[in-house]
């Protein structure tokens, strides 16, 4: 009998030692995750301001403002896509700092509304017919379709369409709740194009270039 309790002691304490590793690399992992989208903010939030002064900059220059800007927006789009996409990713394999991540989703939600309003300035001086959509989601099921439709669209039809993802259960966001507010936008999905066409709905892919063209009903 004795030989039998020695060996369940035992099997827990080598259980709890796991479990106790097990948490402590999640953590590790945590910090390291939360460390990578920082500096991936840093580097986006300067990309951008540095183009807004250009912006301001080149309004009194003789130098060509479309053709600068035209070459440098598709990279910083594409930077502030990734962060998003590694936001989404890492906080669903959290295990301790969901409060981190929600303040990371918070300032990233405001370099992205800062992005679209450079990119909105650059549409209108320009004369572009640059696509700008907000997309609005939650946990739901057709909140996923809807993201991977877009991302489809995105791949395969028009990768100048700029997309600006925006998860409805981040609290504390005063940037989402005021997007929430002036699109009257509760539950995910939901895009809006442009700013003035909003659907507040599950648009499949194959109707995605009419809602984006303004054409869908």
């Amino acid at each position: 009998m004795d030989l039998i309790k020695e060996s369940l002691l035992k099997s827990a304490a080598v259980t709890a030692l796991v479990l106790l590793v097990g948490i402590l690399v999640g953590l590790q992992a945590d910090d390291a995750r939360e460390g990578y989208i920082e500096g991936q903010l840093r580097e986006s939030n300067l990309q951008t301001q540095t183009f807004i002064v250009t912006q301001n900059y080149l309004e009194g220059s003789g130098i060509n403002y479309c053709s600068i800007v035209e070459d440098r927006i598709p990279d910083i789009s594409s930077e502030n896509r990734e962060i998003g996409q590694n936001l989404q990713s890492f906080s669903s394999k959290s295990i301790s700092n969901e409060k981190e991540y929600t303040n990371l989703r918070r300032e990233y939600y405001l370099s992205q509304l800062r992005l679209y309003n450079v990119i909105s300035e650059y549409k209108n001086r320009c004369n572009q017919d640059t696509k700008l959509i907000f997309f609005f989601f939650d946990s739901s099921t057709e909140s996923k379709r809807q993201g991977a439709a877009l991302s489809k669209y995105y791949k395969e039809v028009d990768n100048s369409t700029y997309i600006f993802s925006y998860n409805l259960e981040t609290k504390n966001s005063e940037i989402l709740d005021m997007l929430k507010t002036d699109f009257e936008v509760q539950n995910g999905p939901a895009i809006v194009v442009n700013g003035n066409q909003t659907y507040r709905r599950y648009v499949p892919y194959g109707q995605l270039p009419e809602a984006i063209n303004g054409t869908l009903e």
